[in-house]
């Protein structure tokens, strides 16, 4: 009895940690790498590299096309939104970044899933923890 309240308790604690599903929203859309400096900015070591590959291709961040996953119109406030994870074409490789994504509205609630009331009452997009691989093929996009 103790354990399966201990496993209750846990399930409960850990479930608001739970990111947003992005390859729900169905929709890709493209973006300039330089529209992506605050989240570059949440890692010092993914700034080193893509500063690096830059230097490497010749190339400014406005000149780097990535794709992310889109909000769809339907979202009242966050319609055409970008999210992870990101793709970025840097000529001779790729740049795949993966994303914690958490959808909040009013007073802080949190939306973890695609539903009526989260298109109609999320305003704010937040991604933390990302996670990166360079690769020389173009990875599938959304995954």
């Amino acid at each position: 009895m103790l354990l399966r309240v201990a496993a209750l308790a846990c399930a409960l604690f850990v479930s608001p940690a739970l990111a947003f599903d992005t390859s729900k929203l169905g929709q890709g859309g493209s973006l300039p790498l330089d529209d992506l400096e605050p989240l570059l900015a949440k890692s010092a070591q993914l700034q080193r590299e893509v500063d690096g590959a830059l230097r490497e291709a010749n190339k400014t961040k406005d000149n780097i096309i990535c794709s992310g996953m889109r909000f769809p119109g339907q979202w009242k406030e966050l319609g055409g939104s970008r999210v992870g994870p990101y793709t970025c074409n840097f000529g001779s490789k790729w740049l795949k970044i993966n994303t914690k994504v958490r959808i909040t509205g009013r007073k802080g609630k949190v939306f973890e899933a695609i539903t009526p009331a989260a298109m109609k009452n999320a305003d704010k997009i937040t991604e933390t923890d990302p996670t990166w691989k360079w690769t020389t093929e173009e990875p599938a996009e959304g995954k």
